[in-house]
């Protein structure tokens, strides 16, 4: 021991006293003792030697080990006491413990004393760092609480009463909270701070349900009234007395979240502006084409008629090599303008109707390049805008294209249906697949708008495009577009 120990020994019998203390010795302590054997001299050496431990008989002619174990436990609870008695049941030793007591010992197994005074001087050792420790903690928290940058708060929840009192916040909170400081915000009641009971409900049963809030968005009410959001992480952990402690910090988003409102209705404008772009792209598109045909394409038609007429006299003014030459590159002419013309707006939509446009597709698949197309038609509505119609087929031709043109595939398999008010197409392939980390989405294939320009267009009037690919079970496209376009 760093200093010597100071005992106080409480026995009427001189001779015991002196075992005890040579027992002590021979154990190695370094100490000073002093006898007592009434209560005011007990008293007396509790103010005057300080002890840091209390060797006690059971019982004496004028005073007892149980009054003298109640005083020590009043005036010094952080001293150890241990009985050394003559003769001690184990029930009252049982009883001793419970009040207080550190140990007890008999006097013919005083062998024992020495470890039990070392062990009872260690507990209470490590008793005060324990205390010193928590005092540092909590001096600590206090710091961190008092200076954090966020709002801390710390309230006091009564589960069987309801009861929920605010015991302490920082002046970050109570900023928050449109008050000068934390003594001026110290009084509002947690009612004062939610805007109705609801909202107060709402939050109590989160937090007490889940232990633990992360990222939580409130809305709160401060002083002057006006309404704030606020981010808020909080626990709960026990307190005494069956009561729970809610603890945690919250931040003022509120301009945040009026500045992701403002990003998200920028957003929407950017989308509908997009929509109306696309939208106009395909109603520029189909008037380019009907202009096609009803110009070009009729003047292609006449024109043929007109060779054919002359193809009767060319054998007797001898032009019916040139005229079969000027008929071939008419016919053909035609077949390119037909082309462009569907390139640019499909007719057969307007014609024929959405699902059977796909159906006149899948045989012009087959017919031209050797694709066995599998049409499933579960569209319940067909209530769908033509805009919607052309960007679809058009993006169905293209990944048909694609499948012709890169997955060696056999069969192809076109689903249709309707989810609410979204309109989902299937396209799928037994083919041989691709590495999707390695697809190059912004290429342009020829004739077609690609991937990324098909994702894109399908973004901005709300639909998505989701790919699934491997060289196991070929390739899937799942597109999913809202039926009605939305503009403002």
């Amino acid at each position: 021991m760093s200093k010597r120990l100071r005992i106080l020994i409480l026995e009427d019998v001189l001779t015991d006293a002196e075992l005890m203390i040579e027992e002590l010795k021979e154990s190695g302590m370094d100490f000073v003792s002093k006898r007592v054997a009434t209560k005011a001299a007990f008293l007396n050496a509790l103010d005057d030697l300080h002890p840091d431990i209390i060797l006690a008989d059971y019982s004496l002619p004028s005073f007892d080990g149980i009054s003298a174990l109640k005083i020590t436990v009043e005036k010094c609870p952080d001293t150890p006491l241990i009985f050394v008695s003559g003769a001690l049941g184990e029930e009252m030793a049982i009883e001793l413990l419970k009040k207080g007591a550190t140990d007890y010992i008999l006097k013919d197994r005083l062998t024992r004393l020495g470890p039990a005074v070392s062990r009872a001087l260690k507990e209470v050792e490590e008793r005060n760092e324990r205390r010193r420790a928590e005092k540092e903690s909590d001096t600590l928290y206090r710091q961190f609480f008092q200076n954090c940058v966020a709002g801390t708060f710390r309230t006091i929840y009564n589960p069987s009463t309801g009861d929920i009192r605010r015991i302490d916040c920082n002046d970050a909170l109570a900023r928050i909270l449109g008050y000068d400081n934390r003594e001026d915000a110290i009084n509002i009641t947690i009612k004062d701070m939610f805007i109705s009971d609801h909202d107060l409900n709402t939050y109590m049963d989160s937090i007490l349900n889940k232990k633990i809030l992360k990222n939580f968005h409130l809305i709160l009410k401060r002083r002057d009234g006006k309404h704030i959001w606020v981010l808020l992480n909080a626990n709960v952990r026990t307190y005494k007395d069956g009561l729970l402690i809610i603890e945690g910090t919250m931040v003022d988003v509120s301009q945040w979240v009026e500045a992701e409102k403002k990003l998200m209705d920028i957003n929407e404008q950017l989308r509908s502006l997009a929509a109306e772009l696309v939208m106009t792209e395909e109603r520029e598109r189909r008037q380019i084409s009907l202009d096609l045909h009803d110009n070009i394409g009729q003047t292609l038609a006449l024109t043929k008629i007109k060779i054919d007429s002359l193809q009767e006299l060319s054998s007797t003014y001898g032009f019916t090599t040139i005229l079969d030459q000027i008929q071939d590159l008419i016919s053909q002419s035609i077949r390119q303008t037909r082309s462009l013309i569907t390139e640019i707006s499909p007719s057969v939509l307007y014609e024929l109707g959405f699902a059977e446009a796909l159906e006149w597709l899948s045989e012009q698949i087959e017919t031209q390049h050797g694709l066995k197309v599998i049409l499933k038609n579960d569209l319940k509505n067909r209530d769908i805008d033509k805009e919607v119609q052309v960007l679809l087929f058009r993006a169905v031709r293209e990944l048909l294209l694609n499948i012709v043109k890169h997955a060696k595939a056999s069969r192809s398999y076109i689903t249709l249906h309707t989810a609410g008010e979204n309109i989902l197409i299937s396209v799928k392939d037994n083919g041989i697949g691709f590495d999707k980390a390695n697809i190059n989405v912004t290429k342009k294939e020829s004739g077609g708008f690609g991937l990324l320009s098909m994702q894109e267009r399908l973004k901005y009037i709300g639909g998505l495009l989701e790919i699934k690919s491997g060289k196991e079970y070929g390739t899937s496209v799942k597109l999913v577009v809202p039926r009605k376009i939305k503009t403002k």
